[in-house]
């Protein structure tokens, strides 16, 4: 797959498998019935063990990120036609582990979970990616990455709207 530029922050202009991960991560987050309808939405697009497996996935990094958080996270609803800056960082997290970058995976995780939070972050990612890769959700690098060059880069303020 070709490497792509990055995405703006508009929802509509990620990629099918992208919009996949950013309304996962919404609706689980959203809680209720969210669940439920993220999970028809998992079962109408995967095969239903990769299904099963991305929703354990995707509950397990929650968790994680929640038990072991820096700071609180910012998400849009559903279905809002923005992306914040750290939705799109949970992204850049899920591709980099399902593309086999892990310095550009840890360094990610590490925006969000402390020390004792990043082996376990980054397995549920992996669970959660696997899942969509065995289902032909394969998500499109969108950067060239150098871990040197992250690190040096200063981290984007957040955005409010």
């Amino acid at each position: 797959m070709p490497e792509l530029p990055p995405p703006s922050d508009r929802f509509g202009d990620l990629a099918e498998s992208e919009r996949l991960v950013v309304q996962s991560i919404r609706r689980w987050l959203a809680g209720g019935a969210q669940h439920e309808m993220l999970w028809r939405q998992l079962a109408r697009e995967l095969p239903a063990p990769d299904a099963r497996a991305a929703l354990g996935g995707l509950e397990a990094m929650i968790r994680v990120r929640g038990a072991h958080a820096r700071r609180n996270i910012a998400y849009h609803h559903p279905c809002c036609p923005c992306i914040g800056p750290d939705e799109a960082g949970l992204l850049s997290l899920v591709t980099a582990v399902q593309r086999g970058q892990p310095a550009l995976a840890h360094h990610i995780a590490a925006q969000f979970v402390r020390p004792a939070g990043m082996k376990m972050l980054l397995a549920a990612a992996d669970l959660f990616s696997g899942a969509l890769k065995r289902g032909a959700r394969e998500l499109p690098l969108r950067f060239a990455y150098g871990a040197a060059e992250a690190e040096a880069a200063p981290l984007p303020a957040p955005t409010l709207h």
